[in-house]
């Protein structure tokens, strides 16, 4: 039996869902905060409010982000005529770039860019690791134009508003011609001062 094809979204898809994401979070805030407030005048503790408020704030914040990330994308993509040129879309990453048939599509900074894989000249990972009292790890995969280095974001163990993968494969499957470089370690260690009695 054949598995059955996850329909692909459009621009304006995502752009629906990111709007309602907006909606759906604010009525959860909404409920979490009348909840916290009970409790807060029950207990006659309200100092749970201004942490509880800090990560909706936030959260609220990063929703709204992705949806004018959206619209900006779209409003790049129809001012330089190439919308009906990228294809389908094969992976959004929540946050700021597209993978197409034909382009990828990255928001860096407050410019957003588009350029085909025959464009990508060579990529390579950067990991970083950090030892201490907060440990984690991460990955990036810079990949490299004639004009640009973006770095994007393909592992971590930190919890992220955003989804991410490593698309060194399907980058190198939509151009065979990039030039794959070693990956670049850098590793951090916090520094624990002993003291004398």
């Amino acid at each position: 039996m054949k598995k059955k094809e996850k329909k692909k979204l459009t621009i304006d898809e995502y752009i629906d869902i990111a709007k309602w994401d907006i909606v759906i979070y604010v009525i959860i805030s909404v409920i979490v905060l009348l909840i916290s407030l009970y409790i807060g005048v029950k207990y006659n503790f309200y100092y749970h409010l201004i942490f509880i408020g800090i990560i909706i704030v936030i959260k609220i914040g990063e929703r709204i982000n992705t949806y004018i990330t959206l619209k900006k994308i779209k409003s790049y993509l129809v001012n330089n005529n190439i919308l009906d040129r990228i294809g389908n879309i094969d992976y959004w990453n929540e946050r700021y770039y597209f993978l197409t048939d034909n382009y990828m599509i990255i928001k860096h900074g407050k410019v957003i860019y588009s350029f085909k894989y025959s464009e990508i000249e060579r990529i390579y990972k950067e990991s970083y690791t950090r030892l201490g009292k907060h440990s984690y790890a991460q990955e990036y995969l810079h990949i490299i134009t004639s004009d640009n280095d973006f770095k994007i974001l393909i592992y971590t163990t930190v919890l992220v508003g955003e989804d991410y993968k490593d698309i060194n494969s399907y980058l190198i499957e939509k151009n065979p011609n990039i030039k794959v470089d070693k990956t670049v370690k850098n590793k951090k260690m916090d520094v624990f001062r002993i003291e004398k009695r």
